[in-house]
């Protein structure tokens, strides 16, 4: 749908979901499901009962999956778009959802920066094990002889022997 119209005049581009879809790069059943669970909950619908997005609908979208994203469930996205609907009277609600969120991702980065500093050691020990056709040169070093930040890597993740 390029554009709809209302006694002869353009009002704003609206979108199939498939053209929704295509805009966001996210499958058409996604956006159903969203949809389904209350996500939207102003969804206009056609006279003939199919989903219009307009640009409003699709930042709304954009929204929903940055949240999803972020590692918040569905049911807490509904909570918070219910919060968001409610007005004002809900802010300390809603900064203390996002907060939450914020605090659980620094978490969940700082997990993953152990797991890549591991996974930097092992690249590091295998190579060093491939050049000497021996994993015991590389469990067997003594600490001064190792890089910097291999040191760094095996004080921080309590590596001893692997």
């Amino acid at each position: 749908m390029r554009g709809a119209t209302r006694g002869g005049s353009v009002l704003e581009k609206v979108y199939t979901i498939g053209e929704a879809a295509a805009v966001l790069g996210m499958p058409a059943s996604t956006i159903r499901y969203y949809d389904k669970n209350g996500l939207f909950p102003d969804m206009a619908r056609s006279q003939g009962g199919i989903r219009v997005f307009t640009e409003d609908d699709l930042e709304w979208a954009r929204f929903i999956e940055r949240l999803k994203v972020s590692g918040m469930p569905i049911r807490e996205i509904k909570r918070y778009i219910d919060l968001y609907r409610e007005g004002d009277s809900t802010i300390e609600e809603r900064r203390r959802i996002v907060n939450e969120r914020r605090e659980a991702i620094l978490r969940q980065m700082e997990d993953l920066r152990l797991s890549l500093d591991f996974i930097t050691y092992k690249c590091w020990y295998y190579d060093v094990a491939a050049k000497s056709g021996t994993c015991d040169t590389p469990k067997n070093m003594p600490t001064e002889d190792l890089p910097e930040d291999i040191r760094r890597i095996k004080a921080e993740c309590r590596i001893n022997r692997y």
